[in-house]
């Protein structure tokens, strides 16, 4: 069985003001290293997971 076809405006972040993080609702201000990390990944990769970044 193969994984349906998804489309790109399925894999587009939401849009956010500039400062915001795309992938959770923090600043992004206020991540540290490894929520930016994080946080990139799970945009990237269009992952749906919980937040690391407090």
């Amino acid at each position: 069985m193969t994984a349906p076809e998804r489309s790109t405006t399925d894999l587009a972040p939401p849009t956010r003001s500039s400062g915001e993080c795309p992938a959770c609702p923090h600043p992004l201000d206020d991540h540290d290293d490894l929520g930016r990390r994080f946080c990139a990944a799970t945009t990237s990769s269009a992952l749906s997971r919980a937040c690391i970044c407090r």
